[in-house]
């Protein structure tokens, strides 16, 4: 099949992609809870009325993942992997339409995860009812609808990774911000985490005697300022990804369109060296009690391929070199040594290769290879599962995690040609 055959059916999908976009946000699967049982029956339903072949994966039954998958001629296999569950709405009065009305209008489906990334989600579901109807197709595509990406993948990507469930050849992953068609990008790879706990102890006394007492809670607000130094350590991530990461900066400078020299600088600057910010603080039990514990949560971010171990070596000293006495340093998860943050591809495989050309063909435009910002299940599917992982996603800049969240038909409708038509003709 042609090309310009494949677009011509992806355009014609446009009402379709939206409606089923609109459809996958009416669904609540925000964590806490987090559940996507009743996502992925709405998938399977579509799928099953499609005739596409497909199997349910769980560890935990109110967290299904559901696989389509078409079958093709030869023996590669090309994944598509893509998340279902989502982040809080907030406060619903900060939302111009129902954080999970699915509201069609001004060009775009409106709703928490319309662009985090049920919108993508629903393109691939397109796109393999456009390959299932096609009289064969060169290599088997599998389409992943996971859960838990929000927090880490534990009974989604991870868990399928970690069992053996994902086997291919390369994986596309449907998450981010792909640019529309105006500025097209690939995301070669995504930043990991260093998090940390900071833990004040001190000496509980009545409130009316707090010179009797050791106030955990203004020893942690102390403390806290020394962490975030850890701004201005430089990252060693692989020279390699350098011009990524140059592309990435100017990428983010275009998309934001921010024009504060404070902003554009934080954001060149937070490539180079770790993103910090305290996220969470909890301390004190009664008002008229002196806290003797208190504690802050970090959220650190790194460009893949640095290592969190030396961030978090390089933060216990920070703490130490501040002389606050009862300070103590918890990373948030183990990291040994030669770990590196995040996971990242080649910007010069072949896979990288057609995928850009391909997004090329289909835009028209230039085609930016850049880092994401934020996680994706690719640390899954790449460091776990040993798949080489590229993404392209529908959303929108900016509107992850945000109110009046949306992402545009137009994007919706790109996503169904990319992801169609690159699986067709990868070779």
């Amino acid at each position: 099949m042609e090309l310009d055959k494949i677009i011509t059916l992806a355009e014609a999908a446009e009402t379709e992609v939206a409606e089923l976009t609109s459809g996958l946000v009416q669904f609540n699967s925000a964590h806490p809870d987090g559940f996507t049982d009743e996502v992925v029956d709405y998938i399977k339903a579509y799928l099953d009325k499609h005739g596409i072949e497909n199997e349910i994966h769980y560890d935990d039954p109110k967290k299904p993942n559901i696989m389509a998958r078409v079958k093709g001629t030869g023996s590669k296999k090309v994944l598509w992997v893509g998340h279902i569950d989502v982040v809080p709405e907030g406060k619903p009065e900060n939302w111009k339409y129902g954080p999970y009305s699915g509201e069609i209008a001004d060009g775009c489906v409106w709703g928490r995860g319309s662009s985090d990334m049920k919108g993508s989600c629903a393109a691939a579901m397109v796109s393999a009812r456009l390959l299932n109807e096609m009289d064969s197709i060169p290599n088997t595509v599998e389409f992943w609808f996971t859960c838990d990406e929000e927090i880490g993948g534990g009974k989604g990507a991870r868990w399928l990774a970690e069992t053996g469930r994902f086997k291919g050849d390369i994986c596309i992953i449907g998450d981010g911000n792909g640019g529309g068609p105006e500025a097209p990008s690939i995301d070669l790879g995504c930043k990991g985490g260093a998090g940390v706990k900071l833990i004040a102890r001190g000496q509980t006394a009545h409130g009316s005697t707090p010179f009797l007492g050791d106030n955990a809670i203004t020893k942690l607000i102390n403390g806290v300022p020394w962490v975030e130094k850890i701004n201005d350590f430089k990252l060693d991530f692989p020279e390699e990804l350098k011009q990524a990461v140059e592309g990435s900066i100017e990428y983010y400078k275009d998309m934001m369109k921010v024009s504060d020299s404070k902003i554009l600088e934080a954001m060149e600057h937070n490539f180079y060296t770790p993103s910090v910010t305290c996220n969470i603080i909890n301390g004190g039990v009664k008002i008229n009690v002196v806290p003797d514990y208190a504690e802050a949560e970090f959220d650190i971010r790194l460009t893949p391929g640095s290592h969190p171990t030396k961030v978090v070596d390089r933060i216990k000293e920070l703490v130490n070199e501040s002389g606050i006495p009862g300070l103590e340093v918890v990373p948030s998860r183990k990291h040994k040594p030669d770990d590196t943050a995040g996971y990242y591809e080649s910007p010069i495989s072949s896979f990288a290769d057609q995928f850009k050309d391909m997004i090329g063909k289909i835009t028209g435009k230039p085609v930016n290879m850049k880092i994401l910002t934020g996680g994706t299940d690719g640390i899954s599917t790449s460091k776990i599962a040993g798949i080489p992982s590229l993404g392209y996603g529908t959303s929108l800049t900016g509107q992850a995690h945000q109110p009046d969240e949306r992402v545009t038909i137009e994007n919706l409708v790109l996503g169904v040609k990319i992801f169609t038509a690159f699986p067709y003709f990868y070779k």
